[in-house]
């Protein structure tokens, strides 16, 4: 019988448990908990040092205040001051609440309300009158936050939200705001301070009412010391210490960064950047004094992007010179913005011509006036050098030689190159882009250069960039861009001493690390760039005005140039000396210093290169021909033609047409071959004439009535007449290099040059009226 009884009981218990656990289903689904409030976001730098935070959502500054960041102590304090049971019971403390219920009903009016934590927070997320359904909703609440909440969680979200004064919550905000120190290193005062303010956060705030807030520590604090949960060493901090203080605004740090990484992760309490607050200082007085004098000349604005090469990570971010400075619109984040990058896409071609081994620093480049598709490329400074090494082109940054390799290598791939190193921009320009991309007709962005420029001390491999500590670098996202031995070789000629842009007053020797750069201006003198990487770091830095205007002294030798060497010799160690060790394929062998080729069987004149084993080209030169020349010294025979002519076999540099017609045009005086034998019959295979005007498949517009096209062609020394046609009509016969002038009708043209070897060359254009 009695096992039958405690069956019995055992069942009504369960029921009734069951029908308990049903109701309490049902009422969740009816009365679902609401959302956590939102949090304030904080931006922390690499080693966890304040930078910047933004009030949440709804005005609040509400920042995420963990346990551990309290003294035990004082956490057993305020868990005995205000829900000594949070441990232990299910949101609800029925003990306590009974004893309310009768002290409330015994005296007829409240006043004890037995709410334990839990049931703050329920009363915190749905601030509601206080009446006994709310009162039985806020019973409801508590009871579903600790079935979905650990008690560390709740204690979390009680200590974030609990209110201090004005739109201040959590003890964390009230700690940086108040008293302008994080909360683990506030003295027992403070802390003790802000676990009062709560019962009366505006009668007790200090920064309005500090004596009562004074008088009410002293009184609480008398309890606590005598249970022995405060010291004689606290009492002596709690006497002395001032329990007003002023309400101050939170720090704002890194200004640009702080906003890019609250629109990346919007919603994030906090947020643990990857920014050194160190360098970020450095870097932001740095270009604060070099602005300066910069802005009496009218260069109003510049930027600043420091990367670690190692992990990608942004250590220091600089959007403007001034974030507060309405004046020169300090508020633009020119990191960001899309500019014409001037000269600083050069390495990245040469790269790709080295990697396909088209390329050597000693390989010689024609430098003479280009054309190219209606698109006049010249000079920095107006001037041509004929032939120039290929390092000595990329240093000086020359311009014709760069758009001739582009030309040569082709848009679309050169296009996919820079895909591959994380330029976006340019992705989205495709189809408008022309051969002026290569000396900055484009739009690219700091942020995709610099990494772009890291690959180099990579070894040739792409990262994008890493903004916080705790999403480590992914290793999918790497892109193998070129070798090793190519980012050694790039970074061989931009790391050269000898280069004609560093700055005027460079006296860094001493104290500046290894560094290889590139500078870059703009057309019309909008944009200064300069960028650069040492072994541990790349270096970005822009000049210029965010209203796009133009100014006369604004170039990035003498603009961009000292800031970035002055930015390296802050941040970097002296031990820096090297950027990349050699692989083994470098090696070094002898070339042709006509043509920067492997030497022929005639070159005789030789000089030192650096080449990539089984990558470089190994094609022998080709400039250095040997001729069958007459003893007089006049002409030249072929196997054709020398019959029983005397002749004597001699070396000449066989230079290309246009060369032979710029060094002609500009008086200088070249030891070239003599003219091949006019007797001779023979029809010449090869190459014919060089049309250097007009251009292939190019529109020209006729904008005044008779407007003239002139055609120009250029040849080896060798030929002595060009014979010009337009659409199969002959025109007449011009010496090479002289030009002709002609009015053609609208429509489609072929023009056909032929020298006086039988070689032809031909070119297709079209006419159109612009009038």
């Amino acid at each position: 019988m009695p096992h039958v009884t405690r069956r019995r009981t055992l069942h009504i218990v369960g029921g009734l448990l069951g029908g308990m656990i049903g109701l309490a289903l049902l009422l969740s689904s009816m009365f679902p908990l609401p959302h956590p409030k939102p949090y304030s976001t904080l931006i922390e730098d690499q080693r966890g040092r304040f930078v910047h935070a933004f009030r949440a959502s709804d005005g609040i500054w509400r920042l995420k205040t963990l346990p551990a960041e309290i003294p035990p102590r004082l956490k057993r304090i305020l868990l005995a001051r205000e829900d000594r049971w949070f441990s232990y019971h299910p949101g609800v403390n029925p003990f306590a609440l009974a004893r309310a219920l009768y002290q409330n009903l015994s005296s007829g009016r409240r006043v004890s309300g037995a709410s334990t934590i839990t049931m703050q927070i329920a009363r915190m997320l749905e601030p509601k009158e206080r009446t006994v359904g709310n009162k039985m909703l806020e019973i409801l609440r508590a009871f579903q936050l600790e079935w979905t909440y650990s008690k560390d969680e709740l204690l979390e979200m009680y200590l974030s939200m609990v209110p201090l004064g004005g739109n201040i919550e959590g003890l964390q905000s009230a700690a940086l705001i108040y008293y302008q120190t994080p909360l683990e290193r506030l003295n027992v005062a403070q802390l003790f301070d802000l676990m009062l303010i709560p019962s009366d956060p505006n009668g007790l705030r200090p920064d309005r009412n500090g004596e009562a807030l004074l008088r009410e520590r002293m009184l609480q604090a008398k309890r606590w010391l005598a249970e022995g949960m405060l010291t004689e060493a606290d009492s002596v901090v709690l006497w002395n210490t001032p329990a007003a203080a002023e309400r101050h605004a939170l720090p704002r740090g890194a200004e640009h960064f702080a906003l890019r990484l609250a629109r990346r992760l919007p919603g994030t309490a906090v947020v643990h950047s990857t920014l050194d607050m160190d360098i970020q200082r450095k870097v932001e007085t740095l270009l604060a004094n070099h602005l300066r004098p910069w802005r009496l000349s009218g260069v109003q604005n510049g930027a600043v992007l420091v990367v670690e090469n190692a992990t990608g990570a942004v250590r220091a971010y600089a959007g403007s010179g001034a974030f507060a400075d309405d004046a020169s619109q300090g508020q633009v984040d020119a990191v960001m913005a899309l500019r014409s990058p001037g000269s600083t896409l050069k390495p990245f071609l040469y790269a790709m011509q080295i990697e396909a081994g088209e390329l050597t620093p000693r390989t010689v480049l024609l430098d003479t006036p280009y054309d190219a598709e209606g698109f006049y490329a010249e000079n920095y400074d107006g001037g041509y050098d004929g032939l120039v090494h290929a390092d000595e082109a990329l240093q000086r940054s020359l311009n014709v030689p760069m758009v001739r390799m582009l030309k040569r290598v082709g848009l679309d791939p050169f296009e996919d190159f820079l895909a591959k190193e994380g330029f976006v921009s340019l992705q989205q320009q495709r189809g408008r882009l022309g051969l002026s991309m290569i000396l900055g007709g484009c739009g690219v962005r700091l942020d995709e250069l610099v990494p772009a420029f890291a690959s180099f001390p990579r070894g040739g491999v792409w990262r994008p960039l890493r903004w916080t500590e705790d999403a480590p670098g992914d290793p999918s996202q790497e892109v193998p861009v070129f070798s090793t031995a190519t980012a050694y070789m790039v970074t061989h000629i931009l790391s050269g001493l000898e280069r004609p842009d560093l700055p005027n007053n460079f006296d860094y020797a001493f104290t500046l690390p290894k560094v290889a750069y590139k500078t870059g201006t703009s057309y019309g003198r909008r944009d200064a760039w300069c960028i650069g990487y040492s072994s541990m770091y790349t270096i970005g830095v822009w000049m210029g005005n965010v209203t796009n205007r133009g100014n006369p002294d604004l170039v990035g030798s003498r603009s961009a140039a000292p800031l970035l060497l002055d930015v390296f010799t802050s941040i970097s160690s002296i031990a820096e000396k090297g950027i990349l060790r050699p692989p083994p394929n470098i090696r070094t062998r002898r070339v042709c210093a006509r043509s920067g080729r492997p030497p022929g069987l005639y070159c005789s004149q030789l000089i030192d290169d650096m080449f990539i084993d089984r990558v470089s080209s190994t094609a022998p030169c080709t400039v250095c021909t040997e001729f069958l020349v007459s003893t007089d010294g006049k002409v030249t025979y072929c196997a054709s033609c020398v019959g029983s002519h005397p002749y004597a076999p001699t070396v000449y540099a066989q230079y290309p047409p246009e060369l032979v017609h710029f060094w002609k045009m500009h008086g200088v005086n070249k030891t070239l071959a003599p003219p091949h034998d006019p007797a001779c019959t023979r029809v010449f295979a090869g190459e014919g004439p060089t049309i250097l005007s007009p251009s292939e498949g190019m529109t020209y517009f006729i904008t005044s009535p008779g407007q003239q096209i002139v055609l120009q062609a250029g040849s080896s020394v060798d030929v002595q007449d060009h014979r010009w046609y337009v659409d199969d009509t002959y025109l007449g016969k011009k010496r090479p290099g002289e030009k002709v002038f002609i009015a053609l009708a609208q429509g489609p043209h072929t023009v056909a040059c032929v020298d006086d070897r039988g070689r032809l060359s031909s070119v297709s254009m079209t006419v159109k009226n612009a009038m």
